[in-house]
């Protein structure tokens, strides 16, 4: 079959090569004379780089595409109000991708100078397309692939009801580059009214940025003047940090552009008897949300899947428009309301903050059914036997989880050592001989030098850091206690510091600036309600257990236990739960918890390590995993 793509851009050129993957013969019109290279960079989600995986494996060069570490959002004048790190997102010049995906292509295989004019055919059935220049290009099937302002949709569809222009953005390219540890996709926005301020690291030397500013703000000047835009960008930001005028200093204004962001309602519809749309030519949502090229690239994989399966071009069209169109009006409804939120930024706080970038991992979880049993579980994030417990947890949770829910809370081990005499403990360098002892005993990492390197003064901050993650998402305070518990017992750090507990909540999932905030606010009082909690109980060692069903305590452990120990009173007061077999691979084990000591894994699944050695030897050979080898004990981490 003959597919003729109308539209050079990124999206009718990875249409182009996959279509051209299944066999099609391609024909690509584009309306400029050269390649169009208009547009500075963008975002990218790691969903649309695995769109091109399969040609930048053959390719010989590697594509350009800078991985950004995090997204920061703050005031002119004040700290981060949000700061989350981003998995799996990157940024990429336009030119960089459209060259890249020209080279796969082939320039001769592009009909350049091919502005679109017309469909003629029959009632049902388009059999070419008409060009300005007088060209005349039969085919099997037509893709739209041309644009925000599509001709080939106006053909199809009628005309587009845009919304209005209520924010502008200019963009530029800046030689500008930040010296920090993380590549930040940092944006700085009014508390008071619509103008913010953003740049993104589009490799070593150069960054991306843009202005957006409520239309109410633009002066009658001419902006087509790089002089006159210029002038425009520093007299709106000149309140704004020193950094932004560094940006625009290093940025040249013959280059940048004024962009009128605009989006229109999902359409009834991507196709038209056998023409079809994709990327902006079929949808359009506001640039807050950072999805445009994602979204075409996925057009493109969603669309040549359904034609690869060999049904007729109406219900591959139509079950391309299904699948494609949940996603794309939730982005647009995301962009509009973050268009609300910019515009009146006064209205909304950091906390419930719609985020751009946030992939579906991100997504709220929906709530769940009560479980018929919850423990309850008193721990302390510097206590050396709730580390030594952790195995037990994730084992219950793989093994019960579907009838167990856990739920944390804070005991208070060490206020300070001024207060503190617990048996034989009363001083960092007991602490130290303690923790080296278990280590030997149990043979999980546990290293106590911490205790004579950089001791901690108390386990209090870490606690209160840990309510303050609750109040985020209670599974992501889970990973983030664990995280501070690695860093403490196997990496030696004081995570006491900021330093190491921005890291952890980073790695976590969790936003960093407003866990800085909670910690100095709620998340201090939940930690003295924890406090007095425990107290009113008699908790005073660590970890304890309280089995509660229905709402009352039936039962409590204190201190190590056997898992037997566990089960024993699980079915005691469950007596028709059954035990989930426990049925991961190592990889997928490695998938759940990034971080892994052998004996935890020979505990997990069950298995002597002779029986997950060479397991462990092919995945580590594979890069997935890497060993370290510790004064105590073998560790594994994910990659």
């Amino acid at each position: 079959m003959k597919a003729v793509i109308i539209g050079a851009g990124i999206a009718g050129l990875t249409q182009g090569l996959l279509l051209r993957e299944l066999g099609y013969k391609v024909v690509l019109c584009e309306r400029t004379a050269q390649p169009n290279h208009r547009g500075h960079a963008f975002l990218m989600n790691e969903e649309g780089l695995k769109v091109l995986q399969p040609f930048l494996s053959k390719a010989v060069e590697p594509l350009k595409a800078q991985h950004v570490d995090l997204f920061a959002l703050k005031r002119p004048a004040s700290e981060d109000l949000i700061k989350i790190q981003l998995d799996d997102w990157f940024c990429l010049k336009r030119v960089d991708l459209v060259s890249y995906l020209i080279s796969l292509f082939g320039q001769e295989n592009i009909v350049f100078n091919c502005e679109f004019d017309r469909f003629e055919g029959t009632k049902d059935r388009i059999v070419s397309a008409w060009f300005k220049n007088g060209t005349c290009i039969e085919g099997d099937f037509f893709i739209g692939a041309d644009g925000s302002r599509s001709a080939v949709r106006q053909a199809l569809m009628g005309p587009t009801t845009f919304t209005p222009v209520e924010v502008k953005e200019i963009v530029g390219i800046s030689d500008y580059t930040r010296t920090s540890e993380y590549k930040i996709f940092e944006k700085i926005q009014c508390h008071d009214k619509g103008l913010a301020f953003g740049f993104i690291p589009a490799n070593d030397h150069q960054s991306v940025w843009f202005m957006q500013y409520d239309t109410q703000m633009e002066p009658e000047k001419d902006l087509k003047d790089p002089e006159q835009l210029k002038a425009f960008c520093f007299e709106l930001l000149k309140d704004f940090p020193h950094e932004v005028q560094a940006v625009l200093k290093a940025n040249d204004f013959n280059t940048s552009y004024v962009w009128n962001t605009q989006d229109f309602d999902l359409l009834p519809s991507f196709h038209k008897n056998n023409a079809v749309l994709i990327g902006d030519a079929a949808h359009l949502a506001l640039p807050f949300t950072s999805a445009g090229t994602t979204n075409a690239l996925c057009d493109a994989a969603v669309l040549t899947e359904y034609l690869s399966r060999g049904i007729d071009l109406a219900m591959a069209f139509q079950k391309y428009y299904q699948k494609r169109a949940p996603q794309i009006q939730q982005h647009v409804e995301q962009g509009r309301n973050l268009k609300k939120i910019f515009l009146e930024p006064e209205k909304y706080s950091e906390r419930g903050f719609m985020l751009p970038l946030i992939s579906d991992k991100y997504a709220a979880k929906e709530s769940t059914e009560p479980k018929p049993l919850v423990l309850a579980y008193y721990t302390d994030p510097i206590c050396s036997t709730c580390w030594i417990f952790q195995p037990l947890l994730r084992k219950l949770e793989l093994e019960y989880g579907e009838f167990v829910e856990i739920k944390y809370h804070m005991g208070g081990l060490l206020p300070n050592w001024e207060d503190y005499s617990k048996g034989a403990i009363s001083e960092p360098s007991d602490a130290a001989r303690l923790w080296n002892e278990m280590a030997e005993k149990h043979h999980l990492p546990l290293d106590g030098d911490i205790w004579i390197e950089d001791p901690l003064e108390s386990s209090y901050p870490s606690s209160i850091a840990f309510k303050a993650a609750q109040l985020q998402d209670s599974d992501k305070a889970v990973s983030f206690l664990r995280r501070m518990k690695e860093m403490l017992f196997v990496e030696k750090k004081n995570i006491n510091h900021w330093m190491h507990m921005e890291r952890a909540a980073l790695t976590s999932g969790l936003d960093a600036a407003l866990l800085k905030k909670d910690i100095a606010g709620q998340g201090l009082e939940d930690f003295k309600k924890d406090l007095n909690q425990a107290q009113e109980l008699g908790i005073h060692v660590f970890p304890t257990l309280l089995f509660q069903v229905d709402g009352f305590t039936r039962f409590s452990l204190r201190g190590h236990q056997p898992y037997e120990r566990l089960e024993e009173y699980l079915h005691k007061y469950l007596p028709s739960i059954k035990k989930r077999k426990v049925t991961l691979s190592l990889e997928e084990l490695f998938e759940r918890y990034n971080q892994l000591a052998t004996t935890e894994i020979e505990f997990l699944l069950d298995q002597e390590f002779s029986e997950i050695e060479q397991g462990l030897a092919v995945l580590e050979v594979q890069g997935k995993i890497q060993q370290y080898t510790l004064k105590n004990a073998v560790y594994w981490q994910k990659n």
